[in-house]
């Protein structure tokens, strides 16, 4: 190259018209005053206050009055009344929950609960390993290799029948 010759220059990014810029400049004011606008208007509702409609009385026949004045300082408290009855006594009856322990000395060992009662939840023993649930009513633990003895402690609920 010459000392003549000049490079091209690096094409400039787009540049948008002037026009195009006082179209969204303007469009953003308005935006901007739109919303000051709707704000206040806002805030002028929550500070007016609320009156609600009350029904009017029926007046007495012959009298024609004024709007009711203020409402006074309301007066002292009044001493507390007698008690009343008491009421009947509710049924008596048990807790419901009832604990079954069952030990085995060897093998599978199985708590159950009664015909009537429904198993709540069941563990094996002091470690809480977990129980096997064969049914609704009954907890399944099976003796590991290493231990002979083996414990269930269950919780079984009253029922209803269905």
């Amino acid at each position: 190259m010459s000392d003549g010759e000049q490079l091209p220059s690096a094409v400039k990014p787009g540049r948008r018209s002037l026009p195009e810029v006082w179209v969204l400049g303007g469009m953003g004011i308005l935006g901007l005053i739109g919303f000051v606008v709707a704000f206040s208007l806002v805030l002028a509702r929550d500070r007016t206050p609320q009156v609600a409609a009350k029904p009017a009385a029926p007046a007495a026949v012959g009298f024609v009055g004024g709007p009711a004045g203020a409402a006074g300082q309301p007066g002292p408290r009044g001493e507390r009344g007698p008690a009343g009855p008491p009421g009947p006594p509710g049924p008596a009856g048990d807790a419901g929950i009832r604990i079954v322990r069952t030990e085995c000395a060897s093998g599978n060992c199985t708590a159950r609960c009664e015909p009537d009662e429904v198993l709540l939840t069941a563990h094996c023993g002091v470690g809480r390993a977990q129980a096997v649930y064969p049914t609704e009513h009954s907890a399944l633990c099976r003796a590991p290799r290493s231990t002979a003895k083996v414990e269930v402690v269950a919780a079984c609920v009253k029922s209803s029948p269905r």
